[in-house]
């Protein structure tokens, strides 16, 4: 293969959305992991031309991924894995806005502003047929807000 061709596939992955075919991931991020850290969220927008489910992910950098969603327990909020999170046809489902994210759980290494993680979803439709989309997470600095209502005014 040549040189030319592999830079024009590696930019063609490395791309700031992602897409396999009916599946287009974008604005995905995670923050850069404290010390001793061992897990980290990943926030995104995945939108699908037909309904589905998200049911799985996998990334080289940690043990696990995980699908998680928050839920309140008495006056305490707590994350949660789940097994699915549904798709509506042609909808932007944004994870990370209302609580639900990917959790990469056994991060292999921490996580450095600037670094940009691999990370694969599972999609199956309502006909069973499944497609996995590759997109990467931009990883912004420790002390970066999203400015989601969770900080503190006093």
């Amino acid at each position: 293969m040549s040189k030319y061709l592999w830079a024009g596939l590696v930019a063609l992955f490395c791309a700031a959305t992602a897409s396999a075919g009916e599946v287009k991931v974008t604005d995905a991020w995670a923050r850069a992991t404290a010390p001793g850290q061992d897990s980290a969220s990943i926030q995104l927008v995945i939108t699908s031309d037909k309904a589905g489910a998200l049911i799985a992910g996998e990334s080289g950098i940690a043990k696990t991924v995980e699908i998680h969603t928050m839920v309140m327990e008495g006056n305490m909020m707590k994350m949660r894995a789940i097994e699915e999170l549904l798709l509506p046809a042609k909808t932007a489902v944004s994870l990370g806005a209302d609580g639900n994210h990917i959790m990469l759980i056994g991060l292999k290494k921490p996580l450095k502003a600037g670094d940009k993680v691999l990370f694969a979803l599972t999609i199956k439709f309502a006909n069973g047929s499944k497609t996995t989309v590759k997109a990467e997470a931009l990883v912004k600095p420790l002390e970066t807000t999203n400015n989601q209502g969770h900080e503190h005014h006093h």
